[in-house]
Formats: structure tokens, sequence, C-alpha cells
């Protein structure tokens, strides 16, 4: 783990997101929820085989508690940094580190 992970603020709460892969299927969107999010990253359980080092495209409302009085939907582009397999039931535990950010609507194209 990093030393940047152990100081940034993290809310163990769910968001919905939209998140597709840049590298492969682009046209694939997956509607997942966040486990814990900080304005550093993500992390999220989904049945999606994405990868470690992949870039990937974001889009969610940040929540209030991490943007005060910003209500705006984001779209980051990512790098997948872990995935870890969670239990039996073939979800993945995915963490995802944001490298760039939009504020506003974006659509997938």
């Amino acid at each position: 783990m990093s030393q940047d992970r152990r100081h940034t603020r993290r809310l163990i709460m769910r968001v919905p997101m939209r998140i597709r892969s840049l590298q492969r299927a682009p046209e694939q969107e997956h509607t997942v929820e966040s486990m814990n999010i900080s304005i550093r990253g993500v992390y999220f359980a989904t049945d999606a085989a994405f990868e470690q080092k992949e870039e990937v495209e974001i889009r969610l409302r940040m929540p209030e508690q991490l943007m005060a009085g910003q209500m705006t939907d984001w779209c980051f582009t990512g790098r997948v940094a872990h995935v870890q397999k969670l239990g039996k039931n073939g979800k993945r535990g995915v963490g995802v580190q944001f490298l760039y950010y939009s504020a506003g609507e974006k659509n997938f194209e």
C-alpha cells in the first residue's frame, strides 16, 4: 500500500457509478456501487473482469462529504491499482486510482 493511500480521507459509503474499460470493449459499461471512496480513488465489487494497470473511465456524483457544496457529476480516468477475489460468488474487489477528472455531464460514445 502506498503512503498516499494512508494520508487520504476515505469514506465507507455506497456511491452509484458507471465504469468502462478504455482499453478493451469501451462500449461495454458496468453499473457498480463504491464500497469506499476518496478524492484519489475508489474501491468497488463487480462481476466484470478488470485487470491491474487497466485504464478505465468512471462516472459518478461525488459525495457531499468529499466535495462540499458541489453536486456535479464527475468523470474520472483512472488506473486499476489492484484486483482481489471476494468470497466464492465470483465477485472481485477492484481498487482504482484516479488520474484525471472533469466535472459536468459526459456521455459515453
